[in-house]
C-alpha cells in the first residue's frame, strides 16, 4: 500500500528518477506477492521513462536502471524464464561497468553494484535449476565489501541454495551455519534457508550432521 501511495506522488511529480526509485520499490513487493508479470511490466514502463537520462551517464539513473533489471532477472526467473533472466543479467553487468569503480548505491538505497548482480544471479540460477551458471556469472566481485548486511546474507542463503543444488550439500551447511552466525534472526526466519535446511535434513548430510543441527534447533525445526 505504502508502494502504491508513493507511486501516486512520483507520477504527479513527474520526476523519472524518483518513478524510478519508487517502480524498483514497487517491484520488490510484487515479487514478495508472487506476481512476475505485473514486477516486468512495472519495471519496463520505468525503464522507458530513464532511458534518455541513463544515455547521458547520469549516475543515479545508472543505479536506478540497473536496480530495476536486476527485479526483472528474479521475475523472469521465477517465472521459469532462463533465457530472459540471462539476457537480463547481462544487462545489468553492463549497467554496472558504466558506473564508478567499487560504487554501492546507497542514495536510493538499492546497493546496485556489480556484486549486487551476482546476488541475483545466484538466486535466479537456483530458481532455473542452472545453479552453476548463477555462481559464476560475475567474476571478480567481493560481495562481502556490499555495504549491506542484508544483502550479504541473502546471497550466503542463495550460495548455499545452490551448493546444496549442485551435490556440494556439506558446503552447504558450512556456508549457511557461517550466515546464521552473522546474522542469526534473518536467516533463521528466512523461509528458503528453512526449506533449504528441511530438505538436507531429509536427506542427510553426514559429514556437518553437528552443525546442520544447530541450524534445525535455531530454526526450531522438527527434524
Amino acid at each position: 500500500m505504502a508502494a502504491e501511495v508513493a507511486a501516486g506522488a512520483a507520477t504527479q511529480l513527474d520526476d523519472p528518477i524518483v518513478k524510478a526509485a519508487v517502480a524498483w520499490d514497487r517491484c520488490g513487493a510484487l515479487l514478495h506477492q508472487g506476481s512476475a508479470r505485473e514486477t516486468q511490466a512495472v519495471a519496463d514502463a520505468a525503464l522507458r521513462d530513464l532511458e534518455a537520462i541513463s544515455a547521458t551517464g547520469d549516475t543515479d539513473a545508472l543505479v536506478l536502471e540497473g536496480a530495476l533489471v536486476l527485479r526483472q532477472v528474479v521475475a523472469c526467473a521465477r517465472a521459469g524464464d532462463a533465457d530472459g533472466a540471462w539476457d537480463q543479467a547481462t544487462r545489468a553487468v553492463e549497467v554496472s561497468e558504466r558506473l564508478p569503480e567499487g560504487h554501492h548505491d546507497l542514495r536510493w538505497q538499492t546497493v546496485f553494484s556489480r556484486a549486487n548482480v551476482l546476488v541475483h544471479t545466484t538466486e535466479a540460477g537456483v530458481e532455473v535449476d542452472a545453479p552453476d551458471t548463477g555462481l559464476s556469472f560475475v567474476f571478480d566481485v567481493d560481495v562481502t565489501a556490499m555495504p549491506s548486511r542484508e544483502r550479504i546474507t541473502h546471497y550466503r542463503i542463495d550460495e548455499a541454495r545452490a551448493m546444496h543444488r549442485m551435490g556440494r550439500s556439506g558446503e552447504a551447511v558450512v556456508t549457511l551455519r557461517a550466515a546464521a552466525q552473522r546474522a542469526p534472526h534473518y536467516v533463521h526466519a528466512h523461509p528458503m534457508a528453512r526449506e533449504l535446511v528441511v530438505d538436507m535434513v531429509r536427506r542427510g548430510v553426514p559429514s556437518q550432521a553437528a552443525a546442520l543441527s544447530g541450524l534445525v534447533r535455531g530454526m526450531e525445526l522438527v527434524s
